[in-house]
């Protein structure tokens, strides 16, 4: 794995009482842990801190409560994350891929995608780059740690160092009073581990490996929290007292809400209200020549070309014969072109379209521009070029037209027209490029839903970058098909 040589594209997320009785005694279906976890520092023995933390495991789930009280909910099903704050009613929705991504954006920013051996924190100190790889579960090379088995399990060392230690409870000498993890639900823990402890990625390969998963294991962390290291030791009890894992699905009074609606209320409203069929199934083909062809009625030809632009971002590019196709306004574009030659707005627009394909993105943002304030499909599609001539520009574009943000445009336009898949990406990308991963995959997940095949429209390619990041985080992106 070379993570640095993807840095590039990844430019381009009923409660019950505590349960902590021996596995025979619940339900095959999910499992409860209590883990006693205890803290100390690395150069002593003395205990710093001592507390039980529960989880449960289910065959493709795992809940724990954090330090906070929120409750978590890793659903390896569905590729999601949930988390409902203490004394609240929501639930928040983020993908698996924003985690995975949000990770892997702090590795390639802080190592300069795996290149940089020592990271610099500052008044924190400085550190080698695996407690950075242990910290974000990503690396850009394996075989940084040295791996040795146990009687009880394993041993990893980083320079001559014991950095983690796993005990299956299998042997004498195990310090486990509970047992270990069997393998119906041993994937489940894995999955967990990463959002509960900083684990370096050799060690969550190695861990893969087992059937079982440790009924108890220990681990260094150096990080700007503990610049002189301190050492936890997780080791599964018979018995404990701490708060109580929800068991999914989530409790019925709780509100469930995707990841960025904080900022992208109106916008998430509007993508669920359509999944709900609020909205009906949406307009077809036919439906946009209609419209199309009662805008050139009324002697609107502009408007009936952004119509047949917003075609195109509900199905795609117009095929090359679209003559006899279902595509009608593809069929019919030829002709709305000759119709309005004499007419000076229509003749703007199609400058702005001619100025953006030979690259021109300053004049076509000025083409464009003008027709925001449209409504319907036509100002959808009005938004949606506007939006992507400034990012084309870039950030001379943003300075130059200060006016114009191009999220907001997109987000305006999704809002206006929620059924076209396009945006929904372009629309992510732009969070992408924020640094906001969570926002970003609630569009992706969102727009794959819509009632449409997607495979000829720019969403498909959120597809792809799924696939790279499966190979870069494959941690944070659990599977389904690894817990059964």
């Amino acid at each position: 794995m070379r993570l640095f040589a993807f840095a590039a594209c990844l430019i381009l997320t009923p409660c019950a009482g505590a349960q902590t009785a021996p596995d025979m005694l619940m339900a095959p279906e999910e499992i409860s842990a209590a883990w006693r976890v205890e803290t100390s520092r690395t150069s002593a023995i003395d205990i710093l801190n001592d507390q039980t933390r529960v989880a449960r495991y289910g065959r493709d789930w795992a809940s724990w409560v954090t330090q906070s009280g929120t409750q978590m909910w890793l659903d390896m099903s569905q590729g999601a994350l949930f988390a409902k704050a203490e004394g609240q009613d929501i639930v928040v929705r983020t993908s698996l891929y924003a985690e995975a991504r949000r990770h892997l954006d702090i590795y390639v920013a802080l190592s300069e995608g795996g290149r940089r051996d020592v990271i610099s924190f500052g008044n924190a100190g400085t550190f080698d780059r695996v407690w950075l790889e242990a910290a974000t579960g990503v690396a850009s090379q394996t075989g940084t740690l040295a791996l040795t088995d146990t009687p009880t399990g394993f041993i990893a060392l980083y320079d001559d160092q014991v950095v983690f230690s796993a005990d299956y409870g299998a042997e004498e000498g195990s310090r486990c009073d509970a047992s270990s993890i069997g393998a119906e639900h041993s994937a489940s823990a894995l999955a967990w581990l990463p959002h509960v402890a900083p684990i370096h990625p050799d060690i969550l390969e190695r861990l893969s490996e087992d059937a079982r998963f440790p009924c108890a294991f220990s681990f260094v962390v150096y990080s700007p929290d503990s610049p002189a290291g301190r050492l936890e030791r997780w080791t599964r009890t018979a018995s404990g007292d701490a708060p109580a894992p929800v068991i999914p699905p989530m409790p019925q009074d709780s509100t469930l809400v995707y990841a960025g609606a904080d900022r992208l209320s109106a916008v998430l409203t509007a993508a669920t209200d359509t999944l709900d069929g609020v909205y009906g199934a949406g307009p077809d083909t036919e439906a946009f020549f209609e419209e199309s062809q009662r805008l050139q009625e009324e002697g609107d030809y502009a408007g009936a070309l952004l119509v047949q632009i917003q075609e195109t971002h509900h199905f795609g590019p117009c095929p090359e014969a679209s003559i006899g196709s279902a595509r009608l306004t593809c069929a019919y574009a030829s002709a709305l072109t000759l119709s309005g030659q004499d007419d000076d707005t229509f003749l703007e627009l199609a400058a702005g379209l001619d100025a953006l394909e030979r690259n021109d993105a300053a004049r076509a943002v000025e083409r464009f521009a003008p027709f925001i304030d449209r409504e319907g499909h036509a100002g959808a599609a009005a938004r949606i070029l506007t939006a992507n001539a400034l990012i084309a520009w870039g950030r001379v574009g943003l300075q130059a037209r200060p006016d114009l943000d191009p999220a907001q445009l997109l987000a305006e336009a999704l809002v206006m027209d929620p059924f076209a898949p396009d945006v929904y990406w372009r629309l992510g990308q732009r969070y992408l490029a924020a640094g906001a991963p969570g926002p970003a995959w609630s569009l992706f997940d969102l727009g794959r839903q819509l009632p449409r095949p997607v495979e000829d429209t720019p969403l498909a390619e959120a597809d792809t970058l799924e696939l790279r990041m499966s190979d870069l985080a494959p941690y944070w992106l659990p599977h389904v098909e690894t817990a059964q």
